[in-house]
């Protein structure tokens, strides 16, 4: 599986020196404070890990809508004659910069306004641009970026699949906690609730039905069978809400490692 090259790796293997490459070059530290700010939403907002994963889907995302609002005006010919990177009163990321093409000097501005979404993927930022450059409509380098969000989509079912069994694991492991304290007397109680119990009549009413004779009229006989069948039971409770729900546990990380070594792949 192709591997997906992060954005420094992208940067550097640029053939050529494209005007939206040195602006984002420039702004590097902008685009980390911007992934720190969504982390920080992230978590605030769902409550949950920011996994290796969300941070390079919101980075590419982040840059995506940057390149998207910088391409569409410069030419891979620009020049980049000044750079500046502030907050507004809002707090906003505002961008001034001035561009040269041609021999002439134009203004170029855009506010990066943080625009949310229901979940990492969707995260993005509007940019409100103003310029007195013309329009190129160039969007080779938006291309690009859109593409490796498409690869990204795979690697998100991947990053849920991971989630998933990893709070299957955490219920599990509170599952089995919880069961390991119950002793024979609590388990069979259990069992009665859940109707999955079958109770064993006395041998008083073994007699006065007429199967005594099953277990050779012998009510010690019947009273052992009677003890071994209970314990037979707890032991399969046992086996069931115990030990098969540690090899669920044993399997299910397996699983999440074959899943994180796919994962890898794609950032």
């Amino acid at each position: 599986m192709k591997k997906l090259k992060s954005f420094d790796q992208f940067l550097n293997e640029s053939k050529q020196t494209n005007i939206v490459n040195v602006i984002l070059d420039a702004l590097e530290p902008t685009i980390v404070e911007m992934v720190a700010a969504t982390e920080a939403w992230f978590i605030k907002t769902f409550e949950q890990e920011f996994t290796k994963y969300d941070r390079e889907s919101a980075r590419l995302n982040l840059i995506f809508d940057m390149v998207k609002a910088v391409e569409t005006y410069t030419q891979p010919t620009d020049s980049l004659l000044s750079l500046n990177v502030s907050k507004s009163a809002k707090g906003n990321i505002e961008i001034t910069a001035q561009i040269h093409r041609d021999g002439i000097a134009y203004q170029f501005s855009t506010e990066a306004i943080y625009a949310g979404g229901h979940n990492i993927q969707r995260l993005h930022y509007r940019y409100i641009t103003k310029t007195n450059i013309p329009k190129t409509g160039v969007s080779e380098l938006t291309k690009e970026y859109a593409e490796k969000i498409k690869k990204m989509s795979k690697a998100e079912k991947l990053n849920n699949d991971i989630k998933n069994y990893e709070l299957r694991v955490a219920k599990t492991h509170e599952e089995i906690e919880a069961n390991s304290k119950l002793n024979d007397e609590q388990i069979v109680q259990t069992l009665k609730d859940k109707k999955d119990w079958y109770e064993w009549p006395t041998w008083t009413e073994i007699v006065d039905r007429g199967a005594a004779k099953n277990y050779d009229n012998d009510e010690a006989y019947y009273n052992q069978q009677m003890k071994d069948s209970i314990a037979k039971n707890i032991e399969s409770w046992k086996t069931i809400n115990i030990n098969w729900k540690e090899k669920s546990i044993i399997s299910w990380t397996k699983e999440i490692q074959k899943l994180k070594t796919k994962l890898e792949a794609f950032i």
